[in-house]
């Protein structure tokens, strides 16, 4: 059974995933601030993927991937999971070796589930070494199944952003009783 750790600080949410994945046939265990994550990453026995949040209590998700880069700890795979859609983050998270980067307002737990699947689908879940990073380019991305880069000079990189008619957003799950903007 692949095991999936689910670092969400946003308990109702974080019980959700972790119930749609358990549906699965997927094993999940949870962090919900960043140094509990950091400190079950820093363990021999890694779990198979990581859906990582990016703003957390204690650390945040992007100092877990630098931390663990700065001691050269291997790295599962890692799907930033976030509500960020910044360029910027996105970049960064691809720089310290996430495979995937995810806009929580964007994706329903169907979606969510449908990319981890993917993700096992196109390749063995083994736990790699996390990239180094130099100060004049990025990392790479840490993966045989690399996510396409983030190019500024081809905005198809952010295709999956833009047509989000079919998709029921996370806030619409945590909060349906709340209106929204969506059609």
């Amino acid at each position: 059974m692949q095991k999936i750790l689910v670092v969400e600080d946003e308990q109702m949410l974080a019980k959700i995933i972790g119930m749609k994945l358990e549906e699965e046939q997927y094993e999940v265990i949870h962090a919900y601030d960043g140094e509990e994550a950091y400190n079950i990453l820093a363990q021999p026995a890694l779990p198979d993927l990581v859906l990582l949040d990016v703003l957390l209590p204690k650390m945040s998700g992007f100092d877990v991937l630098e931390k663990l880069h700065a001691e050269n700890k291997p790295l599962p795979k890692v799907i930033v999971f976030s509500n960020f859609a910044q360029k910027a983050d996105v970049e960064r998270a691809h720089a310290l070796g996430a495979i995937d980067y995810i806009v929580k307002a964007a994706f329903s737990p169907a979606e969510i589930i449908s990319k981890i699947k993917e993700i096992f689908a196109s390749s063995a879940a083994a736990p790699v070494v996390a990239p180094v990073a130099t100060d004049s380019a990025p990392a790479p991305v840490a993966s045989d199944q690399a996510a396409a880069p983030v190019d500024s000079a081809n905005p198809s990189a952010y295709q999956s952003f833009e047509s989000l008619q079919d998709v029921m957003p996370m806030s619409e799950v945590l909060h349906p009783e709340e209106p929204t903007n969506n059609p």
